[in-house]
């Protein structure tokens, strides 16, 4: 026998206030609906729902028990409700987020966990792997977005929407108290004799310091330690005399915190653009609109503002 779940509802209503009136005034509905509501789901039953006699209205044991499911019913469909406003507003969900190892440490973990700070009740999952694996994973609707060098997508643009978040350039990284700081002029003979961190054989940024020191006349390194974690690499410049090259974004505002400094070499390589990329063929969701435009205030006030303080620290 179906039972409409509306007709439940109004019975909780109706236990919960007492009266007929009440509850007719608290659902925007007439006294005499509600009566006849009550009277055909007893006829339909074959069960009396209130005791007749009493006033207020006091339910009988099986009319309580049907409005105890009325009030479920109640709580279920007003968190229903909820979901989809917090969906629409970007503030529930799962997002996926992909990005290569340094970019994961060094930035995009920390945009995520400003963001997390607004919204605790999402999900985020980073993928940190190296191209062209991450470029499949667009591909095959495995992440919802990518943080990435754009310089590095194979893909046809028509496939993705790619958007330029802001642009960065190579640097030499070392220990802030190593020797070659106190240098003003860095020639090719200086980097040339030094010792090396390289990065993973598979990494873009392997070939980024390779082309980036031999436009500056360096080759043949002496490489001691190599590694795909960022953090081990870090690691390692903090407590060795050993060098590397890294995108400036790596050690931006953390110089002090991390006892890193960068060399005064500026290679003759083009600039890295780094970007937000999504699937073209997907409906973008309010949580990824929301994600994309944290990204651009993140890049716009938190970024920009560890490149103003890694410039005023420089001429002190």
């Amino acid at each position: 026998m179906f039972i409409d779940p509306k007709n439940l509802e109004q019975l909780a209503a109706v236990v919960e206030h007492g009266t007929l009136q009440e509850a007719a005034r608290q659902l925007r509905t007439s006294q005499p609906a509600l009566s006849r509501m009550i009277s055909n789901l007893e006829n339909r039953l074959g069960v009396k729902l209130f005791e007749r006699s009493s006033r207020p209205l006091i339910p009988t044991e099986i009319g309580l028990k049907l409005s105890q499911r009325g009030r479920a019913i109640k709580t279920i469909r007003e968190r229903a409700y909820e979901d989809v406003q917090l969906g629409l507003k970007g503030l529930s969900g799962v997002l996926t987020i992909g990005a290569p190892p340094f970019l994961c440490e060094r930035l995009v973990g920390d945009a995520i966990s400003t963001f997390l700070r607004e919204r605790p009740s999402i999900l985020v999952k980073l993928r940190s792997d190296y191209f062209p694996q991450l470029e499949r994973y667009v591909a095959l609707n495995q992440v919802d977005a990518l943080i990435c060098p754009l310089r590095l997508l194979a893909s046809p643009k028509k496939d993705l929407v790619v958007e330029s978040l802001f642009e960065d350039e190579h640097v030499v990284v070392l220990r802030k108290d190593h020797a070659l700081t106190k240098k003003s002029t860095i020639d090719a003979n200086d980097l040339q004799s030094a010792t090396w961190i390289s990065h993973a054989e598979h990494s873009m940024l392997r070939s980024d310091m390779a082309t980036a020191l031999t436009s500056f006349g360096v080759e043949n390194l002496h490489i001691a330690f190599q590694s795909e974690s960022s953090g081990a690499i870090m690691e390692m410049l903090r407590s060795t005399d050993f060098l590397t090259v890294l995108p400036r974004y790596a050690i931006l505002g953390d110089q002090a915190k991390d006892r890193l400094a960068e060399l005064p070499v500026r290679f003759v390589t083009s600039a890295m653009t780094v970007g937000i990329v999504t699937p073209r063929n997907r409906l973008e969701s309010p949580l990824l609109a929301a994600f994309t435009n944290h990204m651009r205030s993140y890049v716009q006030n938190d970024l920009h503002a560890r490149y103003r303080l890694s410039h005023s620290e420089k001429h002190r």
